[in-house]
């Protein structure tokens, strides 16, 4: 069963069965959701924003309980005290015009709403709008990075991470972390360089999609308005997954989630009209072993298999090949100073071989090592 006492907002508007129950649709009589709201009065807050939000975006117009409106007055009351805020000529909690509220309450609705009915594909772009509203239920305490220039920026994160924003990119994150995930939001494109921590992986939000990682160098690709995006891995190894699945992991530990692993000198596209992963090679693969250098790419009477040994070691990208094509095959040949693309051309024509890129791996056939 799940646990609804410690859903967020964003975690109600992704459940299936959440998004039934606030448009009166059939529900399950064994559904867990139903005995939650039948038993439970905690967490009403964050199930309250989530309702109000599915309501405006199909143009509804949901009535504001008073239990809502007291749990975010107290909410900002408690903020300001926590900041020390000298708020002058303030009246007491009790005070606090609702009218005042319900105003600024109504003025998110509407732009929610006009959001809604202008953006070209709501289907597409409502995930991206949630993210903006509700993932880490962010406050005051966010913290936002924006590149305006022409040039990248570099932002050092609380934890020591560093991120090399991209002009027209913006990074969003908290003051601290919090002790079990390290979460931060982007928009646009950014290289992150992310200290380890098997203890507190880190999780970056980005249009329908989550990476996660412990401790690794990745660059993600979103602009705004494209329809692909892209995450290359430079060190290490991460996960993707499209934000729903995400959620799946996140609050049910379920295994069985859509995602797709990826390692150094891999990315993977995402196209959001078709909403599948690619796995490829980057275009430029880059040796990754601080043992081996393109001084360590020349071979004399080499076999073949160790050849493709030390490629695998030097750009940590499997290669894959028959053994028995290449039992008595060797390589003569200097192959320093060669991009990893150019050597594999090389190694091909001398062997009378060819190779395809097939899910991140280079998959070799050698024909014939003799002419």
């Amino acid at each position: 069963m799940n646990n609804y006492d410690n859903f967020k907002a964003i975690d109600f508007v992704n459940h299936q069965a959440f998004r039934a129950w606030v448009f009166n649709k059939e529900l399950d009589a064994n559904d867990d959701l139903l005995l939650w709201l039948s038993n439970s009065q905690s967490n009403r807050h964050e199930l309250e924003k989530a309702r109000m939000y599915l309501l405006n975006i199909h143009n509804m117009q949901p009535e504001i309980s008073e239990e809502y409106v007291e749990d975010k007055i107290q909410d900002f009351w408690e903020k300001a005290e926590e900041k020390n805020l000298n708020i002058e000529d303030v009246a007491p909690v009790k005070k606090f015009r609702i009218v005042d509220w319900l105003v600024a309450a109504a003025s998110v609705c509407l732009i929610v709403g006009l959001m809604w009915v202008l953006l070209p594909n709501r289907e597409q772009s409502v995930n991206s709008l949630i993210s903006e509203l509700f993932i880490n239920d962010q406050s005051s305490d966010q913290i936002e990075k924006v590149n305006k220039g022409t040039e990248s920026m570099n932002v050092l994160l609380p934890d020591g991470s560093k991120v090399t924003l991209e002009p027209n990119s913006s990074v969003s994150y908290p003051e601290s972390f919090d002790k079990e995930l390290r979460e931060v939001n982007l928009v646009g494109e950014a290289f992150f360089d992310v200290v380890k921590n098997p203890d507190q992986p880190f999780i970056v939000h980005f249009n329908e999609l989550v990476v996660k990682v412990l401790g690794t160098s990745f660059t993600i690709s979103a602009p705004k308005g494209d329809n692909k995006m892209q995450v290359l891995v430079k060190t290490g190894k991460v996960s993707v997954f499209e934000n729903n699945e995400w959620q799946k992991l996140k609050n049910d530990t379920n295994p069985a989630v859509r995602g797709v692993i990826i390692t150094a000198n891999q990315k993977v596209e995402y196209l959001k009209e078709t909403a599948k992963f690619e796995k490829k090679l980057v275009d430029s693969p880059a040796i990754i072993n601080p043992v081996l250098s393109e001084n360590d790419f020349t071979f004399d009477e080499t076999p073949l298999m160790d050849v493709f040994e030390k490629l695998e070691k030097a750009y940590g990208i499997k290669i894959v090949v028959d053994e028995n094509q290449v039992a008595n095959c060797t390589l003569t040949a200097t192959l320093s100073d060669e991009p990893l693309i150019e050597k594999l051309n090389l190694i091909s024509k001398i062997i009378h071989g060819n190779y395809e890129m097939i899910d991140g791996q280079i998959v070799m056939n050698v024909k014939s090592c003799k002419k």
